[in-house]
């Protein structure tokens, strides 16, 4: 019989410049696991922009298993009248499938808690793909419960456009 090697728990810290075409990489693999043969349009050049190392836009936290990216959690800042008090937007989780199931997904979410609790932040949101039935039984393994108060409303940029014109 052979030996089951233990491995160290993947290494979760906040992204750097150096991270960002990985990011790309694991948001497109991401979208293409939701949705297939969509092209996502965040690159490196666009995360570099925005993120993090460029306007602050976005945060997110990376995790690796031996230098190899595995896990991601993008995410962005939110304000609640309601509760009074900040919280977190999670816009991308990926967990590589050779990862799933280990609990790295739990991980990641709660790296992001720890890093942002100093800052105050009581809730964390996401929205899930109305398809993704691993990702909503994820979810609600952990806790998370769909509001049912509210739905998502979206306005594009063709409206944006409209909208700024007074149309």
């Amino acid at each position: 019989m052979k030996a089951i090697e233990a491995r160290e728990p993947p290494t979760i810290r906040p992204i750097e410049r150096g991270d960002l075409a990985a990011v790309a990489d694991m948001i497109a693999q991401l979208a293409d696991h939701v949705r297939p043969g969509f092209t996502p349009g965040a690159d490196a050049a666009s995360l570099e922009r925005y993120g993090p190392t460029g306007l602050g836009l976005f945060e997110a936290v990376i995790a690796t298993q031996e230098g190899k990216p595995v896990g991601l959690c993008l995410y962005t800042y939110a304000f609640s009248g309601w509760r009074g008090r900040p919280g977190v937007f999670v816009e991308d989780l990926y967990v590589a499938p050779s990862e799933r199931g280990g609990g790295l997904g739990r991980a990641l979410l709660a790296a992001v808690i720890a890093r942002e609790a100093p800052r105050g932040c009581a809730f964390m949101k996401l929205h899930v793909d109305k398809a993704n039935a691993g990702a909503h039984a994820f979810y609600a393994r952990i806790g998370f419960v769909p509001e049912v108060h509210d739905d998502t409303l979206l306005i594009d940029e063709i409206g944006l456009q409209a909208l700024s014109r007074g149309h």
